[in-house]
């Protein structure tokens, strides 16, 4: 039991540390409004991963590529448009909060529901979280789960419990990030953008490769 525990939390510090679109998204909107507004959005996959879940135990096992390379389409698709929508913003200007004022600014910040209802949109049209499931977690958690659903269970309150850890600290690295200033969060900013674009660019490149299209 320990060695599964052990194995589930490993994997889910590597899953929060590995660079995803939901990860830049919720870094960018750390920078932007701070870790108060930006931790709720560590939820998301709480939200989203348990359709991912049931769909990829029960039916993607067996999917076809096409089913996979349509999911990988779409989620990039998704990714370029907050990008374009972010660039939007940065081309009109972005007027960020005194450090010692952020976090109580309200100007310009969309409502927390909103944001979060974006990062549980990317992360469901992500193929990380189909992948992911589908080849890594999903065959422990049935060899758990037929030892003992007890087994299965931890496993996945371990791998969560770590994830979930893993990008709050994240954030709360990325919250002192905004007291550098203006300038160095606007470059951040634009850095994120840039990886952002490349992200989206690259889902759907590898789907229409998939596709036999390049």
């Amino acid at each position: 039991m320990v060695a599964l525990i052990a194995r589930g939390i490993s994997i889910g510090f590597a899953a929060g540390m590995t660079p995803g679109p939901l990860q830049i998204f919720m870094l960018m909107q750390t920078l932007r409004y701070g870790a108060r507004h930006a931790l709720w959005l560590v939820l998301a996959p709480l939200m989203s991963d348990a359709p991912v879940v049931t769909i990829v135990l029960l039916i993607l096992g067996q999917a076809s590529k096409d089913l996979l390379n349509g999911i990988s389409l779409v989620g990039g698709l998704f990714v370029l448009y907050i990008a374009w929508e972010l660039w939007q913003q940065l081309r009109s200007g972005v007027h960020l909060p005194a450090a010692e004022t952020f976090e109580t600014a309200e100007t310009g910040r969309q409502p927390i529901y909103l944001n979060l209802r974006k990062a549980v949109i990317i992360n469901a049209l992500g193929p990380g979280a189909w992948l992911f499931w589908g080849t890594v977690l999903g065959p422990l958690v049935i060899e758990a789960w037929r030892d003992t659903p007890t087994r299965a269970i931890t496993f996945v309150f371990g791998f969560y419990g770590m994830f979930l850890l893993t990008m709050a600290g994240l954030v709360i690295a990325f919250h002192q990030a905004r007291r550098l200033g203006t300038q160095a969060i606007n470059i951040g900013l634009w850095i994120g953008l840039v990886v952002l674009v490349g992200f989206g660019v690259s889902l759907i490149w590898d789907s229409l490769q998939g596709f036999g299209i390049l």
